[in-house]
C-alpha cells in the first residue's frame, strides 16, 4: 500500500490568507503527487463538506476532507502556517492535514486517520513536536507513525 503521506505532502511555513488558500494549496500538492483523478472537483467537495461541518477541531488544527472518486490515492497532506488565519467561528488554525479518500475501496479510511489524528493532536506535547519540526521529514516521522495507517 503506498503511503498515505510522503515529504512532498508536507508543506512548513506556509504564507496563507485564508483557509481557501490553504485547501487549495494542499490540492495543489495532493495532485502533483498524482494522487488525485480531479483537482476541481476534489476542492468543490472539500468546500462542500465545509460548508455542512466545521473542521476546526481547536488546539489550532483544522482537519478539511472529502471522500470522492476525484481522489485517486487515499492520502493526508499537512501545512503549517506562519501565522494563524481565521478558520472557523471559533477557530483560528496554524496545522491543517487535509485528507483525500477514495469513494471506492477506502471503505471507513478517512474516519480511521481522524480518529488517529485526533487520539494525538489532544497532547500539548504532539503538537509542540509538530510545530517544532524543522523539517518535512521530521513531519513525515510524526504524523506517519501517528496515524499508523501508512
Amino acid at each position: 500500500m503506498e503511503q498515505v503521506i510522503t515529504t512532498d505532502l508536507v508543506c512548513l511555513d506556509v504564507e496563507a490568507e485564508s483557509k481557501e488558500d490553504v485547501i487549495r494549496l494542499l490540492a495543489e500538492k495532493l495532485d502533483g503527487a498524482g494522487r488525485l483523478n480531479d483537482r476541481e472537483t476534489y476542492i468543490a467537495e472539500v468546500f462542500k463538506r465545509e460548508e455542512t461541518y466545521a473542521t476546526g477541531v481547536g488546539f489550532s488544527v483544522a482537519t478539511p476532507h472529502a471522500k470522492t472518486d476525484a481522489v485517486k490515492t487515499a492520502s493526508v497532506a499537512f501545512a503549517r502556517l506562519k501565522k494563524a488565519i481565521h478558520w472557523d467561528e471559533d477557530d483560528d488554525v496554524t496545522m491543517i492535514f487535509q485528507l483525500a479518500v477514495p469513494c471506492t475501496g477506502a471503505g471507513d479510511l478517512h474516519l480511521q486517520i481522524l480518529a488517529a489524528l485526533s487520539r494525538k493532536l489532544i497532547y500539548d506535547e504532539f503538537r509542540d513536536q509538530i510545530a517544532a519540526a524543522a523539517s518535512a521529514e521530521e513531519i513525515l516521522a510524526l504524523i506517519g507513525d501517528q496515524i499508523g495507517v501508512q
